[in-house]
């Protein structure tokens, strides 16, 4: 029998704000930065001399402060797609900047595809570092679909569940942004933070169904013993519970990866949630008796959170 459902946790609802744009914003003080503050700083200042940068925004586990020694600097670069920098000026500071004097990989505008459109892989100070291009007018959009609870999935080599369109918006809110001269980051995070209750309302339905229907699809295969679909089936499950997780706790998934560690470590939670999903996928064999077993335990945690209710 499901646990009861503990205490919700109030999303505050704020009005769409117009956004403004200040003529010139200070860049944080190098004492302000996160660590490792001098690699940062450095990064930052370069980055920011190169024409048609709208913003520039730290990401990934530094930013979320829950960074291993050894995890990578993810610089999100902002560009006014009228006025981008040509590829290679980009190119050459991430040369400047890189340990060799030479980018390990690169990919232009475009090169990777949509969502992910471009960057350059360097090490800078003995740091693994990926710089991503973002359209900043393409972001904006993005982000305003958000707040208004539009979401798309989008098939992303890289993201086994695809690409989610509110990975925009929640580079824009959870990052720490490092340059905005005329304050167009701020603007647009002022759309999604406070957390949209209308955001809530449309993951829990567009993720939750899609958690139940992919369990229900795993159900026959998982009698014939099917094991690669049902793991894969398994995994759009999970990926979709992170996602409700996320937004009940008023936030948004960044990356499929570590997403399940992070979502069982927020204030609201199923009972002992990771450990369940855990046990679950542990020793997955194409024995259907295990299959069956696998698609029981994660029913039992969907159930659990379907029963959560929210402001609609």
């Amino acid at each position: 029998m499901p646990a009861a459902p503990r205490k919700l946790r109030t999303v505050a609802v704020d009005p769409y704000r117009t956004p403004h744009q200040q003529e010139s914003r200070p860049m944080p003080d190098p004492t302000e930065l996160p660590g490792p503050a001098a690699t940062v700083g450095r990064i930052r200042d370069r980055l920011a001399r190169l024409p048609g940068i709208t913003g520039i925004a730290l990401g990934g586990s530094r930013a979320r402060g829950v960074a291993r020694p050894d995890s990578d600097l993810d610089i999100g670069l902002y560009y006014d797609p009228a006025a981008r920098p040509g590829f290679g000026l980009v190119l050459a500071a991430a040369a400047d900047l890189d340990d060799r004097g030479t980018p390990a990989g690169h990919g232009s505008y475009g090169a990777w595809g949509p969502w992910i459109n471009g960057g350059v892989w360097l090490t800078v100070d003995g740091i693994k570092t990926d710089i991503l291009l973002r359209d900043h007018d393409r972001v904006e959009t993005v982000v305003r679909e958000a707040s208004e609870g539009r979401i798309t999935v989008d098939y992303q080599p890289g993201h086994p569940h695809g690409f989610v369109s509110t990975i925009y918006a929640g580079e824009v809110r959870h990052n720490v942004v490092l340059y905005d001269p005329k304050g167009r980051l701020a603007a647009l995070r002022a759309l999604v933070d406070p957390y949209p209750a209308v955001l809530l309302d449309a993951v829990r339905a567009r993720f939750g169904w899609e958690a139940g229907f992919s369990l229900d699809n795993a159900a026959f295969p998982a009698r014939r013993g099917d094991l690669t679909q049902v793991t894969g089936l398994l995994y759009r499950t999970v990926a979709c519970m992170n996602q409700v997780v996320f937004a009940y706790n008023g936030r948004l998934v960044l990356n499929e990866k570590g997403a399940l560690a992070e979502a069982a470590a927020l204030p609201r939670t199923p009972d002992r949630y990771r450990e369940r999903v855990e046990a679950a996928l542990t020793g997955l064999s194409p024995e259907p008796r295990v299959l069956r077993a696998a698609v029981d335990g994660l029913r039992e945690v969907h159930d659990e959170l379907s029963s959560w209710t929210g402001p609609r």
